[in-house]
């Protein structure tokens, strides 16, 4: 018999994608399937889209306010009631077959905690702009970066609260963090199928983070590697100086830190400049 599969989608007014979504979902006709839209009182058309939805699909929808992703995500995860579980955001799409092969890798590797496969990036339009390539899971790297797309990944419930859930004080790097303590638990498998797709358009925390984002990701390798880990010591470098307001300046650090990190993966990258000021190091 396969696993039952919880699919939970956070969400907060995005009538624009979440029907995409759910049809995503739909199309993967997954027999053993939970689905738990966790809505931040959305005041679009959300609710009448989810409405619909909830006539063709094993679907449970939680409406009320949270304290942000993080929360949504954890709530709807504390709730569900699958051996394996996952997050799919709702500007984001499963590929078709997607649950049915991560049904057969749990199946296949029965100590895996985690299984990832690839993700695609597409535009606001779905128009796909290119697929990540494959890369076989590698500790050492998942120390300063993380090369999952998101909603690729899928997991274990009851590690996933074993180990506490998801930081609800982050916001932008909560994936990143949940895959380190995650694998320093269990057996992550990575897959070359392409299971999901992430959408990528200017409104979207990635896009819109800026430092506060940079910032967090250097605190969560310091946390994780001390105070030497690559990400801190780049924030602190970029911090400093981009308060010299050179662009000369920074065309020189960008090439200093290229060769002192060398081929080791790092997140804390660019100088973003119109999404306000810069957290303290």
């Amino acid at each position: 018999m396969l696993p039952k599969i919880s699919v939970i989608t956070p969400t907060y007014n995005q009538a624009e994608f979440i029907e995409e979504t759910l049809l995503s979902i739909e199309a993967q006709a997954y027999p053993n399937l939970e689905h738990i839209v966790v809505d931040a009182l959305s005041t679009d058309d959300t609710p009448q889209i989810l409405a619909r939805f909830a006539q063709r699909l094993p679907m449970r929808v939680i409406r009320e306010a949270d304290r942000g992703q993080s929360d949504g995500i954890n709530k709807g995860v504390r709730q569900a009631t699958g051996e394996i579980t996952c997050w799919l955001n709702s500007d984001d799409r499963f590929r078709p077959g997607a649950l049915h092969t991560v049904a057969r890798s749990f199946i296949a590797n029965p100590d895996a905690g985690v299984v990832f496969g690839r993700g695609a990036k597409v535009a606001r339009d779905g128009k796909e702009i290119y697929t990540v390539p494959f890369r076989p899971f590698n500790r050492r790297h998942l120390k300063t970066a993380y090369r999952v797309v998101q909603p690729a990944m899928f997991f274990k419930r009851d590690l996933f609260l074993e180990i506490g859930g998801l930081d609800e004080d982050l916001h932008y790097a909560m994936d990143w963090d949940l895959l380190i303590r995650l694998a320093a638990k269990c057996d992550v498998i990575a897959i070359e199928d392409t299971l999901a797709e992430i959408r990528y358009y200017d409104d979207t925390k990635t896009s819109t983070g800026g430092w506060k984002r940079m910032h967090e990701i250097a605190a969560i390798g310091r946390r994780h590697n001390g105070a030497m880990d690559l990400n801190h010591l780049s924030y602190c470098i970029r911090d400093r100086v981009a308060r010299l307001d050179s662009r000369l300046a920074e065309r020189i650090t960008d090439e200093l830190l290229r060769r002192i990190f060398g081929a080791a993966p790092v997140m804390v990258q660019g100088w973003p400049r119109q999404f306000g000021s810069r957290p303290s190091a």
